[in-house]
């Protein structure tokens, strides 16, 4: 079989390469490693990466890229990769950073810029810049005058420092699809619902084959992961072996428990509720840190949840797990932590039990189109992403209760105000988070209050974002709504940072 081979050092985007070639039925394959793997396949693409082009510890990556190359395959590479191709051929770089969104100027076209316009957008995530080609041709330059295309003479191999593979990047679908016509693949495109009903009945065919029999316990919060891996696991074992709970962490935003269970019981998931919000709320009072608070949420959910499995005699555990939760908490080879989600990092040692986890192949728009498939409602899966942790990781600073009330109530005017305009459905996120302190001045009073940060975000996948800025009219309505209804909050901001080089939930 003819493939790609992908060679993961630790981007962030990484497994976006392997999603995008998918939907062009291209086969790939993602390594760690240079393994045999790399060596077999019909052309290589190598990522991105936390590490540095520079480092004297990259020989062996490098001496493998001279190897590939002599070999006669296609090779791309795509940021670190970029650099790395660079350095080898006499290219030089600098810290020149470039985060988001940027436009690159075409130079020179080739096979792999094919059908590209002279100036495009692009989505970059660099802190090192290509400053000198060495033998390299140059095809792009960035606007802040960072080498962002080149190839290599006389061979197929091909260095960009922007991400094609992500979907703010306006034309790397076809940048892609370029490399692999380049390698010697056809493109045949299948649609999200085609490869989401694939990778349902693989699932499908997994989780009967790893089921021996008992009670399997999920924690479902009536957010979208939660729900849509439960109604899998009882699809394939039955409803009846499935024991769903809803721990109650206090940290839901305003009225989220009694709707999550209302929505639930309309597709036969009826989850026995558990009241934890003081023992939650107790140990995370005056906790800073908030990778401290999500190993203290996880401790306490493993705390509560093995409980029920002690009880009912369980020997599995459903759990939402996406796989940008795997790639953030840090789980490949060469990826950074970024922060523990609940489910994947904040999940304590000493927690045994099976995890099924029928999601961790798939991002957030593609788990909404499986939910569809599956006739979960449009009001489960129409909600915005919220973490496992809810609002304690919304809160800057010390935690505190008076913040987590004051938040709570924030959160909910811009709820209300963004689906009353009609913005909420077209946004993939809106987060609300307080952090302190703004000096104000209240009934011609000082007043030393919280600010209010409101972040909109658009994005597929969650694994880059660009700001979203609503008219001037909502961002004022939204803000005098909040400084006048909810005391003690003397300022609201507005967050116009794109993702990278911030992070869409803010700790």
């Amino acid at each position: 079989m003819d493939y790609i081979a992908i060679v993961d050092l630790g981007s962030q985007y990484t497994h976006l390469i392997h999603k995008r070639l998918t939907y062009m039925s291209v086969n790939s394959i993602l390594t760690p490693e240079f393994d045999q793997n790399v060596y077999n396949a019909k052309a290589v693409i190598v990522s991105g990466s936390p590490l540095s082009a520079l480092r004297d510890d990259i020989k062996e990556i490098e001496e493998n890229v001279y190897n590939i190359i002599n070999m006669g395959k296609p090779l791309l590479g795509i940021c670190f990769g970029h650099q790395l191709l660079s350095l080898m051929f006499g290219g030089k770089i600098i810290n020149n950073p470039e985060y988001g969104r940027t436009k690159i100027y075409l130079k020179k076209r080739n096979e792999l810029l094919y059908n590209l316009d002279n100036i495009e957008e692009v989505w970059m995530s660099h802190g090192d810049c290509v400053n000198e080609a060495g033998d390299a041709e140059v095809n792009a330059v960035s606007e802040r005058g960072c080498i962002s295309a080149i190839k290599i003479p006389n061979v197929n191999v091909f260095g960009v420092q922007f991400h094609p593979e992500v979907s703010h990047t306006r034309k790397g679908e076809l940048i892609l699809k370029n490399f692999a016509r380049l390698s010697g693949f056809a493109i045949n495109e299948i649609s999200i619902n085609e490869k989401v009903s694939n990778y349902y009945a693989n699932e499908l065919y997994d989780i009967k084959s790893m089921y021996k029999g008992g009670k399997v316990v999920s924690a479902v919060s009536g957010g979208i992961d939660s729900t849509v891996a439960t109604y899998i696991v009882m699809k394939a074992i039955g409803s009846k072996n499935v024991i769903s709970v809803l721990i109650d962490h206090g940290l839901f935003r305003e009225n989220e428990v009694d709707e999550a269970i209302k929505n639930l019981n309309k597709i036969g998931i009826n989850p026995i509720y558990i009241n934890a919000s003081n023992d939650f709320i107790t140990r995370l009072e005056g906790v800073e840190s908030c990778e401290e608070r999500r190993k203290i949420i996880g401790e306490l959910f493993a705390e509560k949840l093995n409980k029920i499995i002690t009880e009912e005699a369980a020997s599995y555990l459903i759990q939402g797990t996406t796989y940008p939760d795997v790639i953030e908490s840090g789980k490949t080879k060469h990826s950074q932590k970024i922060k523990s989600h609940h489910n994947v990092g904040g999940i304590p040692k000493w927690f045994d039990v099976q995890l099924i986890e029928p999601l961790k192949g798939l991002y957030k728009d593609e788990i909404r189109e499986l939910g569809s498939i599956l006739g979960i409602p449009k009001e489960i899966l129409s909600r915005h992403p919220f973490p496992g942790p809810g609002l304690a990781v919304r809160i800057i600073g010390k935690f505190t209760n008076e913040k987590l009330d004051l938040l709570r109530k924030a959160d909910k005017i811009v709820s209300d105000e963004l689906k009353s305009r009609g913005i909420y459905n077209s946004l993939w996120q809106s987060v609300v988070s307080i952090s302190e302190s703004w000096v104000g001045v209240k009934g011609d009073e000082r007043e030393e209050g919280y600010i209010i940060n409101v972040r909109l975000v658009t994005s597929n996948d969650g694994m880059t974002a660009d700001y979203y800025l609503p008219s001037n009219d909502v961002v004022d309505d939204i803000s005098h709504r909040i400084t006048n209804e909810v005391k003690k909050i003397t300022a609201v901001s507005f967050i116009t940072s794109t993702k990278p080089p911030a992070t869409i939930e803010p700790c």
